[in-house]
Formats: C-alpha cells, sequence, structure tokens
C-alpha cells in the first residue's frame, strides 16, 4: 500500500454536514479545514451550546464533534439532546476528566491538540453508523 495515504485524512460518504461545537477560533479552523480535506460538504462551526442547539433546529446534519468545555460552560446538555435524537457524535477535549456522564461514556473522544488522522478517524467511525439510504435521501434535501 502506499504509504503517503496513511496519514492524509480519508473520504467521508458525499453530502456530509457537520455540527462542529468548538470555542477556540483556531482550533474550529483547524478542525473545519481537516474535515473539508476528508471531503465533508458543510462545516457549521459554533461556539455554544445555546447556538448548537439553533443549527439542529434549522438544519439536518449527520454527524457532530464536540469541544466538550466550552468556556465555562460544558456541551453534554447538547451531547445529551444529540443522543435523543440518535445523531452519532463525539467528543474533543483536553481535558483527561470525569466531566462525561456514565450514558456517554461509550461515546468516541479524541483528546486536544488532535492531529488530522485522529480527527479523520473519528468521523469515519460517526459516519460508519449512518444509514446510507437515508444519506442518499437528504442528498437533494
Amino acid at each position: 500500500g502506499d504509504l503517503r495515504l496513511q496519514n492524509e485524512p480519508k473520504e467521508v460518504p458525499a453530502g456530509l454536514c457537520v455540527l462542529l461545537v468548538e470555542d477556540e477560533p483556531l482550533i474550529a479552523i483547524d478542525g473545519d479545514d481537516i474535515l473539508r480535506a476528508m471531503g465533508v460538504d458543510e462545516v457549521v462551526c459554533v461556539r455554544t451550546v445555546a447556538d448548537g442547539m439553533n443549527a439542529l433546529a434549522t438544519r439536518q446534519f449527520h454527524a457532530a464533534l464536540l469541544d466538550l468545555r466550552l468556556g465555562q460552560e460544558s456541551s453534554i446538555p447538547l451531547a445529551q439532546h444529540l443522543a435523543s435524537i440518535n445523531l452519532p457524535f463525539g467528543f474533543l477535549t483536553g481535558f483527561r476528566d470525569n466531566a462525561i456522564p456514565p450514558e456517554l461514556r461509550d461515546r468516541p473522544v479524541v483528546a486536544k491538540p488532535f492531529t488530522p488522522t485522529q480527527l479523520s478517524e473519528l468521523l469515519l467511525s460517526l459516519s460508519a453508523r449512518l444509514d446510507r439510504a437515508s444519506l442518499r435521501r437528504d442528498a437533494g434535501f
């Protein structure tokens, strides 16, 4: 196999729309670049739980990546909402802490600072849970 490809972000299904919840602008920009390089169609970056809820109410997403700590607030309420609507998501965090409640501890976690490979593997694991048929249906939406 071509070794070079192992460091390149892997491709995701076409038409993917991802919610990136991150309060640090540089990390958000970095994440946005990596996701787009993987072939994500649309990345919507928000900085607060309220903005995340708003985004979810107004458009269709296929996956979400949440920074666990958003300034003074935690993204856990948003994560619980995502779990309730069955939207695949994972956490990004610079903390090795117990802030993740037990019912969400089975979700994937990537430590910050993340590498493009870690972020792309996280998204691939999330997109693998997507129903391909629903993805095709949403493409016309």
